[in-house]
């Protein structure tokens, strides 16, 4: 079979907490490395051309995971349409990322650690290495984190802790926008109707809506522990500043 042919593919399945699992964690980390290390040592030009190229990566891994699929008539409009927030963060990530805001980007930074952060640890992922499902499913989540995480360390916008409800706020408005979508076309984007096929953090919740309830409680207190490391670099940043 080709290198073309492999990637188009929708073979061989992938296995959560095996070795393709574990190598997708390691090349995110050492790419968050990178990113962090630019972050220190580039100007702030250069961390911002690196930001934009970011972010229109994951467009085009979008696009063309799209396009590919299309083209094998496999795209469904119930799975594959960029409504769960972490696809519809990377299909429109240049609008996102282009310019640093820090209003923007604290909501941002909490739904990503809270939602996308916990997609790479329980990935629900059923193809793997080499398809363009597995390439699209690893550089969408770990880049949408790795951007999070520069934009504070290249550009200095803090979430700050009301920043918490505000996306409280958002994550509901959000959700009662693509419940009667899910309803409508029979889809099950952001796992409002059923839990993911795959084992995840949801199957602890209970059943059908008690997760939902439960999941948006875990979500206050996910967003509240991505506080902390906020809260120390604040702390940490006044106790060295002359």
């Amino acid at each position: 079979m080709s290198v073309w042919h492999q990637f188009t593919s929708i073979e061989p399945p992938f296995q959560p907490f095996a070795e393709q699992h574990a190598a997708a964690l390691i090349v995110f980390a050492v790419a968050l490395a990178a990113a962090l290390w630019c972050a220190r040592t580039q100007s702030y030009q250069q961390n911002l051309t690196l930001t934009r190229a970011v972010a229109l990566f994951l467009f085009l891994t979008v696009l063309m995971w799209s396009a590919i699929k299309i083209h094998f008539q496999r795209f469904d409009l119930l799975v594959d349409l960029p409504l769960s927030l972490c696809n519809l963060f990377a299909a429109i990530a240049p609008l996102l990322f282009w310019q640093p805001s820090q209003r923007r980007h604290e909501v941002l930074y909490y739904m990503v650690m809270a939602g996308t952060l916990q997609a790479m640890v329980t990935p629900d992922l059923y193809v793997g290495f080499p398809s363009n499902e597995f390439f699209k499913y690893w550089i969408v989540h770990g880049g949408l984190v790795i951007l999070v995480i520069h934009q504070i360390a290249a550009f200095r916008v803090y979430p700050r802790w009301q920043g918490i409800v505000v996306t409280f706020v958002w994550l509901n408005i959000y959700a009662a926008m693509l419940y009667p979508i899910n309803r409508l076309i029979d889809a099950n984007y952001f796992y409002l109707v059923a839990k993911p096929g795959s084992a995840s953090v949801l199957d602890l919740f209970g059943p059908w809506p008690t997760y939902i309830l439960v999941a948006e409680l875990v979500a206050m207190l996910f967003f509240a522990v991505f506080y902390l490391p906020i809260w120390w670099i604040k702390k940490s940043s006044l106790q060295t500043a002359p």
